[in-house]
């Protein structure tokens, strides 16, 4: 038995008592129990002080599923072909740009470096070109892979 199911136990156990000091060291180890868990503090010092059983029993449900309790994200934005293909041509422009740059850095010596580049992902156009989630939709047709921190890279 984890620590999320015995929550719950000792919850349906509460619920099922009459006696008030059998209620009381309910409360006691679920405040514990709780207490070890990422709830907020001050919530659950409420709940227990309150002896609210539906606050209890909310808390509850988001251990037991996190997912349920999460803000749903917006749906993406429809944009035409040729929006998508322009914004993925300068996306493209840029790295070429960028690894010719890096290509062709002088070093000390009269002639350049020589080197090829090693960059692969980079930062796609600013809001001020193109609409930042445009990037996330080239992401989901597959035109681009999404490496992190904002940096995409061609598949």
């Amino acid at each position: 038995m984890n620590i999320i199911e015995k929550i719950r136990d000792t919850e349906t156990k509460l619920r099922a008592q009459t006696d008030p000091v059998k209620q009381l060291e309910s409360w006691t180890m679920l405040e514990r129990l709780l207490g070890r868990m990422p709830v907020d503090q001050a919530l659950l010092k409420q709940v227990v002080r309150d002896r609210d059983s539906v606050g209890l029993d909310v808390m509850i449900r988001k251990l037991e599923d996190p997912e349920a309790f999460k803000p749903k994200a917006d749906p993406l934005p429809e944009y035409t072909i040729a929006e998508l293909n322009e914004a993925l041509r300068a996306f493209r422009h840029r790295l070429k740009y960028k690894k010719l740059d890096d290509e062709s850095r002088i070093s000390q010596r009269e002639v350049t470096t020589g080197k090829s580049a090693k960059i692969d992902a980079m930062q796609p156009p600013g809001p001020s070109e193109f609409d930042p989630r445009i990037w996330k939709v080239l992401v989901n047709k597959g035109k681009l892979v999404e490496e992190g921190r904002g940096f995409y890279r061609e598949p």
